[in-house]
């Protein structure tokens, strides 16, 4: 075990100083907003450092009665730096000068609420997801990270680190949900034979299918809540054109599915934005994915996993869940038609840049590349209210 230890040890030790070396490279070059995210990884790569070489320390002593503890921190430090190594070192190892669009967008986004503020962000490349701990890691596809269309979209991915940070009183929300659509299902049928067990097989599967739905259709209202218009119309077109299966699943692949189907959360989008007086986004999305729905020949089926009768308990429990996170709403002077020079947000500034792409989709690039550039020139600081 001695020895065991001391090969593992070593070369851990290796692949941490060379870890330290690429970052400290790295970092010569880095976008300034991305710096706090990497001072967090390389004080996190130092104190694995630091715990290597005590254990290194401790074998040298050759005492026996040490090995079962070395072997434990040797596990805690390889298990770290794995997740270090494989996850957290690529955003500051992959950084560019490009970054410095989303970055702003993500460090103005923590900072207008308290319970992230303090949370440091980072991009990485990869369908849109994120990393929802501290710190947070946002990954978008490539050419999405240099334009402003599908920025808002991050706006549902800061809704899931908003549910980790209220996760008990959010799970105890869901719950309630749960046990509300339970009891909108249709009975099972009393017939003390197979076919009454499996109706209520049915029923279970689709109760507990809602807590994972639930979390997405949150993370939904939290995008249009802090996006406007500027997340429904991204949301839309980003997932509209993505083939049937956006807009109907057979019955095993609903009770396998970790998500709804979007066209079910265009309903919810579109009630939402409905219920607070947008009824020209409202009336967009409906009619949009009717007509492609129409094009594929699907009509709406979501075999008892989901039905029109669920939509107000459904809305009522996501307006309890925004309660409870306060995730920042935005502002009616945000979603008008803002002049570049007096933008106020970068709220304001997604949702200028989808009126102007609606308005002229051919000439929009020009207006973009420009409106980038006076963003990424205007002090964060000015933005912070």
């Amino acid at each position: 075990m001695q020895d065991l230890l001391t090969q593992n040890n070593f070369a851990l030790r290796y692949d941490i100083e060379k870890l330290q070396r690429s970052l400290r490279d790295a970092q010569v070059n880095i976008p300034e907003e991305l710096k706090p995210y990497a001072k967090w990884v390389i004080n996190e790569c130092e104190k694995l450092h630091q715990g290597i070489l005590q254990n290194i320390r401790y074998l040298g002593f050759g005492q026996k009665n040490l090995l079962k503890d070395i072997l434990s921190n040797t596990q805690s430090i390889a298990n770290a730096f794995y997740i270090l190594n494989q996850d957290q070192a690529s955003p500051i190892l992959r950084a560019r000068t490009s970054d410095r669009l989303v970055l702003r967008l993500l460090l103005w986004l923590h900072t207008m609420h308290h319970q992230t503020k303090d949370i440091p962000a980072a991009v990485g490349d990869g369908e849109f997801s994120i990393w929802a701990i501290h710190p947070s890691i946002y990954y978008t596809p490539c050419t999405a990270q240099r334009g402003l269309l599908n920025l808002p979209l991050f706006f549902h991915e800061f809704g899931h680190l908003l549910y980790r940070c209220h996760r008990p009183e959010m799970n105890a929300l869901v719950n309630e949900l749960q046990a509300e659509i339970r009891g909108l299902l249709p009975p099972a049928v009393v017939r003390d034979d197979k076919y009454t067990a499996a109706q209520e097989r049915k029923r279970e599967v689709v109760v507990e299918k809602w807590y994972a739905w639930a979390q997405e259709f949150f993370c939904d209202a939290v995008g249009f809540m802090m996006g406007g218009n500027s997340f429904a119309y991204a949301f839309s077109m980003y997932l509209r054109i993505l083939g049937k299966p956006q807009y109907h699943l057979s019955i095993e692949n609903l009770a396998r599915s970790s998500h709804p189907v979007t066209w079910i959360r265009i309903h919810l989008l579109a009630d939402r934005a409905r219920r607070i007086g947008y009824e020209g986004v409202s009336t967009d999305l409906e009619e949009t994915w009717s007509q492609v729905a129409a094009t594929l020949g699907v009509v709406e089926d979501y075999y008892g996993f989901y039905d029109s009768k669920f939509l107000f308990v459904i809305q009522d429990k996501l307006d309890d869940m925004l309660t409870e996170t306060s995730p920042r709403e935005f502002q009616e002077s945000e979603i008008s038609n803002q002049e570049e020079s007096t933008l106020t947000s970068p709220v304001a500034l997604l949702n200028r840049a989808w009126q102007k792409f609606i308005e002229d989709p051919d000439g929009y690039r020009e207006w973009e590349e420009d409106a980038i550039e006076h963003f990424l020139d205007v002090d964060l600081g000015t933005f912070l209210t």
